[in-house]
């Protein structure tokens, strides 16, 4: 967990959307989550201008956008440094949110899942 380190809107965007590439890219992720659609924002409380939505649709991911669009399923708060850590891979969503580094807003399943996916996309699970 960094909290005291930050990155910028650009920054966390460009790890996303290279998260939403790595998802499209995985077997297991179209595989496992090919009945799941959820609609995410993700909150930056450290950057104002970085909340982005990011759309799973029937395990396919869409590349987040800047701003949030519709109404979420799922809200994903934290640190900026801390979120881009996760959707690099460099650090394990499941840790940053038992020490409180990250918190959600929505329904377990949906938390579930996008842990999973972290997992299939980092860990080859």
């Amino acid at each position: 967990m960094s909290a005291a380190q930050s990155v910028d809107a650009a920054e966390l965007h460009e790890a996303l959307v290279d998260y939403a590439k790595k998802a499209n890219q995985s077997p297991r992720v179209a595989k496992t989550l090919a009945a799941w659609s959820c609609r995410i924002h993700i909150e930056a409380t450290d950057q104002p201008d970085a909340l982005f939505t990011f759309v799973i649709d029937k395990g396919h991911t869409s590349p987040a956008v800047r701003g949030a669009e519709g109404v979420p399923d799922l809200v994903v708060r934290g640190n900026s440094m801390d979120l881009a850590e996760i959707f690099w891979g460099d650090a394990n969503p499941v840790s940053n949110y038992m020490q409180g580094a990250i918190r959600t807003q929505g329904r377990a399943d949906d938390v579930m899942r996008l842990d999973a996916m972290a997992m299939f996309i980092f860990l080859g699970q």
